[in-house]
Formats: C-alpha cells, sequence, structure tokens
C-alpha cells in the first residue's frame, strides 16, 4: 500500500497494527495469542462500523459481500474463540500468523470499499432491519394488524352497513357519555351537600 493511498482510517489500523507484528516477531506462544487477540480486536472496531448482528459470527456474515475471504474470516474468528475459551490453548506461529494476515486482509476489504462511520439513523436501520429478520411472525403480525385496520377504517366510512355500525356506535357512545356526566355530576353535588351540612353541624355543636 502506498503512503499516498492511506485514508485517515488506514492510517489508524497500521499504526494499531504494529503491536500486532511486534507480538508475532516473539517466538513464545502468550505473544503469539494476543497478536490474534490483537488483531481480533482492530478487526471488530472496523467490524461494528460497518455491519449489524447480535454477534460477531452474524456481523461476519451480513457484510458478507465486503470480505473475499469470507472463509478465511471466519477461520481466523474460530482461532480467536479457542484462544479466550480454551484455558492452555496451544498456538502455532504458522497458525497465528494465518489467522492475523486473515484478520488483515478482511479489514483492508472493508476499509478499502468508501469505508465511513455510520451515522445514527444507518445504525439505527441497520438495527431494525436485524430485528424484524429475527422476529418474522412479530412482523407478520404487526402487518395483519395495519392491514385489518385500514380495512376497518374502510368499511365504516364508504360503506352504507359500516356507517350505520359506526352511527350506532357514536350514539352508544354518547348515551354512556352522558349518563356518566349525569351521575358524576350528581355525585359531586353529594359529596358538597354532605360537607357543608356536616361543616354546619359542627359549628352548631360548638355554640
Amino acid at each position: 500500500m502506498n503512503e499516498d493511498e492511506i485514508t485517515q482510517p488506514d492510517f489508524e489500523v497500521e499504526t494499531e497494527w504494529k503491536r500486532v507484528t511486534i507480538l508475532l516477531n516473539r517466538k513464545d506462544e502468550p505473544a503469539l495469542s494476543m497478536a490474534v487477540l490483537e488483531a481480533h480486536k482492530i478487526f471488530r472496531q472496523i467490524l461494528n462500523e460497518v455491519s449489524f448482528g447480535g454477534t460477531i459470527d452474524d456481523q461476519i456474515h451480513n457484510a458478507g459481500e465486503l470480505f473475499k475471504d469470507i472463509n478465511g474470516v471466519l477461520a481466523a474468528d474460530l482461532v480467536q474463540q479457542h484462544i479466550v475459551e480454551q484455558v492452555g490453548h496451544r498456538i502455532t506461529k504458522a497458525d497465528a500468523q494465518t489467522a492475523c494476515d486473515a484478520l488483515m486482509k478482511a479489514i483492508l476489504d472493508m476499509v478499502g470499499r468508501d469505508f465511513e462511520l455510520q451515522g445514527f439513523w444507518h445504525r439505527w436501520a441497520n438495527g431494525l432491519n436485524y430485528f424484524w429478520g429475527h422476529h418474522p411472525r412479530l412482523l407478520a403480525g404487526l402487518l395483519a394488524g395495519i392491514l385489518a385496520f385500514v380495512v376497518l377504517i374502510w368499511f365504516l366510512a364508504d360503506t352504507l352497513m359500516g356507517q350505520w355500525v359506526a352511527s350506532l356506535l357514536v350514539g352508544f357512545a354518547h348515551f354512556i357519555l352522558g349518563w356518566s356526566g349525569l351521575i358524576i355530576g350528581l355525585v359531586v353535588a353529594i359529596i358538597i351537600s354532605l360537607a357543608i351540612g356536616l361543616t354546619y353541624a359542627d359549628r352548631q355543636r360548638r355554640r
């Protein structure tokens, strides 16, 4: 990569990748494991900006069209999982180098395709798309409810039967609300009368 071709995100990745290179040049297994973990951390930082999903595996598959070698990316991710989850996991220099190379190629695939940070609405749309993709029944129920609501409005507004039902419902509502208002008024009047009577009786006793 020529220096003139390095964009700002590329330059930051290359700066952070120096630690990976230093760790890979060491011969001890802890350093090789740390090299893979560091490379995977940089990979995740970029992946979080260009993809979405509940897990790293979901994010990788959702951004699959960006990677020239998605199998290599998945293999490198599996190596990272083994290092994290398996106590005393042994890793060779060749395995660590292969995993880090795959992650670097994946990073360059993501950065090299008009990379830019996602805005709020872009992340919101991706999150919404991910949610509905994992809850198809809820989405189907929502769409069915909207369709039923539209049909009901059309029925009440544009058909004789619907207009008759609507007028019947409106009249019933007026009747209920009218009686409710009358009852509430009577209750308030009774309470006020009782309060005045009690106050008057209390004053008479004090005399």
